[in-house]
């Protein structure tokens, strides 16, 4: 006698018609929560194909200013709208219908250049209300574009994503800009796009290494690979991809400042994958001739650097 069937999980508990009702009224404190719930819920329980229906709603909450409508909501959105694209099958065609990607990088660099302090009605949905702390960026958490980030990686692994993204060059300046950041959590999610796109394949490879990936891969590695492991390996992993390979992109890679050592400095991580790709990627520098002499006059003027730097 066979075991039972599994029982059916649970009903979505927010249909996508209250769901889109409340998205789309004049109560943001009443979006921001309904979004946070979607994205929190979508983690514990299947979510309905319908919910396909709620695309227009979150694009339009990633738009709409004004009357309370601003940062807080188009962050809700944004997480939302990840949520969405990572639990829906069909969403990324509908979202790159509505043109989502220049979208959330508009709204993501809009949000970076504003440097409005919180004031007290963001204080409680957003922090402590500091009026030294903004948001965006370096200086504050920056969430919108954490999350901007995030649903562009998922469209990288998605069918209507990747075609978007082959053609679409503000989402891949957008992501190389960031991949040394100061907040390693927004380098990490620039190089996590970048590795998510080329391990589609050799086109998109190639599309990594013609929008300056590999030098963006590189600077976030010397940046961030001694203080952030997440940032390390995903940088690591896009450049083994893009350069293990590639004679012109192991050349652009070592012209970067501090990669060298960085590399070298990978390799004796106590982080074995880390460690086995860096060693990897070394190995294929070294097999390339043409590349000695830059690798040394590179280890030269990384030591020259951190000389001048001590003696400052």
């Amino acid at each position: 006698m066979g075991l039972p069937p599994p029982p059916p999980p649970p009903p979505f508990p927010i249909p996508v018609d209250r769901f889109v009702e409340e998205c789309d009224g004049d109560d943001p404190a009443q979006a921001v929560q309904c979004c946070a719930a979607f994205a929190t819920l979508a983690t514990q329980v299947p979510v309905p194909r319908d919910f396909r229906g709620a695309t227009r709603t979150l694009m339009e909450l990633v738009e709409r200013t004004g009357d309370g409508f601003g940062r807080v909501t188009k962050e809700s959105a944004t997480a939302a709208m990840a949520a969405l694209l990572a639990t829906v099958p069909g969403a990324d065609k509908n979202l790159v219908n509505r043109g989502v990607v220049d979208k959330l990088v508009a709204a993501s660099i809009a949000d970076e250049e504003d440097e409005t302090p919180r004031g007290p009605a963001a204080a409680d949905q957003e922090g402590d209300g500091s009026p030294e702390t903004k948001r965006g960026g370096v200086n504050g958490m920056g969430s919108l574009t954490l999350n901007s980030l995030e649903c562009i990686r998922i469209l990288a692994a998605s069918e209507h994503g990747v075609p978007e993204l082959m053609r679409n060059d503000g989402a891949m300046a957008f992501a190389t800009k960031r991949c040394d950041d100061g907040d390693p959590r927004i380098a990490e999610g620039a190089c996590d796009f970048l590795c998510a796109l080329a391990s589609r394949g050799e086109a998109q490879r190639t599309r990594v290494r013609e929008r300056g990936g590999v030098t963006a891969l590189a600077k976030g590695l010397a940046r961030h690979g001694k203080g952030s492991t997440h940032v390390g390996f995903r940088a690591l992993l896009g450049l083994a991809m893009t350069c293990a390979q590639d004679g012109e992109a192991q050349a652009e890679l070592v012209n970067v400042p501090g990669v060298v050592q960085a590399l070298l400095a990978t390799q004796r991580s106590d982080d074995a994958a880390m460690a086995g790709i860096a060693k990897d990627l070394w190995g294929s520098i070294g097999k390339n001739p043409e590349l000695k002499k830059v690798v040394m006059e590179a280890l030269r003027a990384d030591v020259e650097r951190a000389k001048a730097t001590e003696s400052a």
